[in-house]
């Protein structure tokens, strides 16, 4: 049987998209923005746990959420973003 592995990636365009339409990233400045986007994101080659993890924490660092938020639910909301590949190995 072959074996496959699953890739995970987030564009840059679509996370922009999710912390507007969320209201998030409101107390970041356009380094952080772009910090999160593009070397947190756009630009991984495979999004792993820990990376979403990491993302969501940044999100929840430059924004104010009610309290209703949690880690978890935000790493949710990037992770439903996610473009899934698989490739064969």
């Amino acid at each position: 049987m072959k074996q496959y592995k699953e890739i995970r990636k987030v564009r840059a365009s679509s996370l922009r998209a999710l912390c507007i339409r969320q209201n998030w990233y409101t107390a970041g400045d356009n380094d952080e923005y772009n910090h999160l986007l593009y070397d947190l994101a756009g630009n991984k080659e495979n999004l792993s746990t820990a990376d979403i993890i990491e993302i969501a924490a940044d999100i929840m660092d430059h924004s104010d959420m009610s309290v209703d938020y949690t880690i978890e639910s935000v790493a949710f909301e990037v992770a439903s973003i996610a473009n899934v590949f698989f490739e064969e190995v």
